[in-house]
């Protein structure tokens, strides 16, 4: 499946539905978007200083 990068957000539903970063199983405070065609979109959850490095299956986006 290709995805390709899309946006970061802030998670804002810690205290109701906690999450762990899909990298290091800190607690999530991003969501970060994929786009993965035909109007599709896939969330995955980070920490903050794991969100700066996520790649998006092509190469390693910049920043947050």
């Amino acid at each position: 499946m290709d995805r390709i990068f899309s946006s970061v957000r802030e998670y804002d539903r810690q205290v109701s539905s906690p999450k762990s970063c899909r990298t290091c199983d800190e607690p999530a405070t991003k969501d970060v978007l994929f786009d993965v065609g035909n109007g599709v979109a896939v969330v995955e959850r980070y920490c903050a200083h794991c969100a700066t490095t996520v790649s998006d299956g092509i190469g390693t986006r910049s920043s947050a």
